[in-house]
């Protein structure tokens, strides 16, 4: 490596800063559309260790966004994670890679989760992200949150959080869809018979809305900025962001979770005796997804 690879980054947070980086290990949570731009970006900044989940392969609908696919990649075949892993030896061979083809909701991605020093939550499913949540808490990792969003035709955009002690949780922040979360805990039966009643396919309850690489891509570069000023110790005056890609505005704000979070006020600092181990006992829908 170049003595002078870094001198970029080094001019905006000094020496110590890029040691920070190089020490630092991230584990990205999915990596999909969102992840794949996270991942590269954090190489890109000289993380020294990379960690990532996802048990999907490479789909024709995936090359619209997936950063490190090429066309020549079969379909199917090709595991998100291992793109992943090439991409990021293309960037820098020196960077610990760790690629895990599994559920993120699994005993693999939370020893993962426990190693890591930073996790990015790059997910299309709050059940997943409930879990994400309270296995950050547990095991007191910051947890940052990325979601891109088209809530309505003509509106698009995303948002960031970051979760670390004392700003509160996705639960007490109300980031999370109760609905979808509630679906995540319950088993296939459950899900059938809510279909059953609700006059819902089970299939439609996990479909996923439009995704384009441009939109992931901000939304992944406010992320990774997020991490690079928690790493580096540059001042983050803010724990949520706003994207609204339709008015081409970034808006900012800080909150605090409420005081009588279950969340925020007794698991966080459980660690094992959070017994996070529950979630992989339950015998969830197939058709779950995960990564964004």
């Amino acid at each position: 490596m170049s003595e002078d690879r870094f001198d970029r980054n080094e001019r905006l947070f000094g020496k110590e800063g890029q040691k920070n980086l190089r020490r630092a290990r991230v584990a990205v949570m999915g990596a999909g559309g969102l992840g794949s731009f996270c991942i590269a970006e954090l190489a890109l900044l000289g993380v020294g260790a990379i960690d990532t989940v996802d048990r999907e392969d490479l789909s024709l609908s995936n090359r619209n966004r997936y950063v490190g696919a090429w066309h020549s990649d079969p379909i199917p075949g090709t595991p998100k994670v291992e793109l992943a892993r090439r991409h990021v030896e293309l960037i820098d061979p020196s960077i610990a890679f760790t690629a895990i083809k599994d559920d993120i909701v699994s005993a693999p991605a939370l020893e993962l989760l426990k190693r890591a020093d930073f996790v990015l939550a790059c997910v299309d499913n709050d059940g997943v992200r409930f879990f994400l949540n309270e296995a950050c808490l547990a095991y007191n990792k910051p947890l940052i949150d990325l979601a891109s969003d088209v809530p309505e035709p003509d509106r698009f955009g995303g948002h960031v959080a970051v979760i670390t002690g004392g700003h509160g949780c996705l639960h007490c922040l109300d980031l999370l869809d109760p609905h979808e979360a509630r679906r995540f805990l319950s088993n296939a039966e459950m899900v059938e018979n809510e279909a059953a009643v609700y006059g819902i396919k089970a299939s439609a309850l996990s479909e996923t809305g439009p995704s384009v690489a441009s939109v992931n891509g901000t939304v992944a570069s406010l992320g990774v900025t997020a991490f690079m000023a928690l790493a580096t110790g540059t001042k983050l005056s803010y724990n949520f962001l706003t994207y609204r890609g339709d008015l081409g505005t970034v808006s900012r704000k800080t909150t605090t979770g409420t005081d009588d979070c279950y969340y925020c006020s007794t698991v966080r600092g459980m660690g094992e005796w959070a017994d996070l181990e529950r979630y992989f006992r339950m015998q969830r829908p197939s058709s779950e997804s995960s990564a964004a």
